[in-house]
């Protein structure tokens, strides 16, 4: 999930550049810095629904096919049914992991505004 991480990373340099270089006053940068904190974690929600939303199409997907593949019977389309099983698991298990990530870094994001609250 290397995509969420350089988001995250994006946004603090971009936070840190606009304080090293905002002309406004302390308080209307700290506005400016949470609006931009707002849009990104905004932006972040999006693309995390964005995935759920494609990994539940795939899941769908796969369990389909699955379907179809089971409705037409056979020792060889069983052996492919448990194939396409495993592959369903597979993916609930990288969606577990996505959401780990996605999760772990909301927190990381979180503790890093309460520091810089706090340093304010």
């Amino acid at each position: 999930m290397r995509n969420a991480e350089g988001f995250v990373v994006g946004i603090l340099v971009g936070a840190v550049g606009a304080l090293l270089l905002a002309p406004a006053s302390g308080a209307e940068t700290r506005q400016e810095l949470r609006r931009a904190m707002d849009k990104g974690k905004e932006r972040f929600y999006n693309l995390e629904s964005l995935a759920e939303e494609r990994i539940a199409v795939l899941i769908d997907e796969i369990q389909e096919k699955t379907a179809r593949l089971m409705d037409a019977g056979g020792d060889l389309m069983e052996s492919k049914r448990e194939d396409l099983l495993e592959a369903i698991q597979v993916a609930k298990r990288a969606l577990a992991e996505e959401r780990d990530i996605l999760t772990r870094s909301t927190r990381t994001r979180r503790e890093i505004l309460l520091e810089e609250e706090e340093d304010v």
